[in-house]
């Protein structure tokens, strides 16, 4: 007779609860002390778990990074942009709104992108993370690209593939960071963005 597998519901959420404690514990210590400084114990402490706990949860250090980058490529506001501008058919509309939720899940987020990008050569795991996450936010300007293609916004000649790389120049996260770094306000960085996305994608009206 086959032996059926038992669920906890209340269990998987307990343990649910505990990773998510663990992640923002792993994310404030590494954004305020540095990623070599931190240690799991710390991590630990600040989570109200046993360090056994935190390894069993998600990991090690570089495991604590990889779950906080994949964590932060999955923030519902980015599906919530992308599934927003699927609806819209105005060129420019597309990329302020782009441009709109870039920032929303930038700020939501900013932590952990600062640990991922301070931490690209730390270790060969975090760096293939971080490799993933920039594949994957290629994959979703070329869906913007493509709509912008399929709403006939784009100036004459434009590919889809040019339209991306434009993208990416203008939203992916080194411009953002620079910025913000230069003293920008989270809004004048995301309209001057946008700015300049739509000049260089988008003849202006006649």
């Amino acid at each position: 007779m086959a032996t059926r597998t038992y669920r906890s519901p209340r269990r998987e959420q307990a343990a649910a609860n505990t990773r998510t404690a663990i992640l923002d514990a792993a994310e404030t210590l590494f954004a305020a002390n540095g990623y070599a400084a931190t240690t799991v114990n710390e991590v630990a402490a600040a989570a109200t778990v046993g360090p056994n706990t935190v390894y069993t949860s998600v990991g090690g250090k570089p495991q604590l990074v990889v779950a906080l980058i994949e964590r932060a490529a999955a923030d519902p506001l980015i599906s919530a942009s992308l599934d927003e501008i699927d609806t819209l058919t105005d060129g420019p509309e597309i990329i302020k709104r782009l441009a709109a939720g870039t920032s929303a899940a930038r700020r939501s987020r900013q932590r952990a992108i600062a640990v991922m990008l301070d931490n690209l050569t730390t270790d060969p795991l975090i760096a293939e993370a971080a490799k993933r996450t920039a594949a994957l936010l290629r994959q979703r300007l070329h869906r913007i690209a493509a709509r912008l293609t399929a709403v006939r916004t784009l100036r004459d000649g434009t590919t889809t593939a040019r339209a991306t790389a434009v993208l990416w120049f203008y939203f992916s996260f080194t411009p953002w960071r620079e910025l913000r770094d230069l003293g920008w306000t989270w809004k004048e960085t995301e309209r001057w963005l946008a700015e300049q996305a739509i000049s260089a994608l988008i003849d202006p009206p006649k």
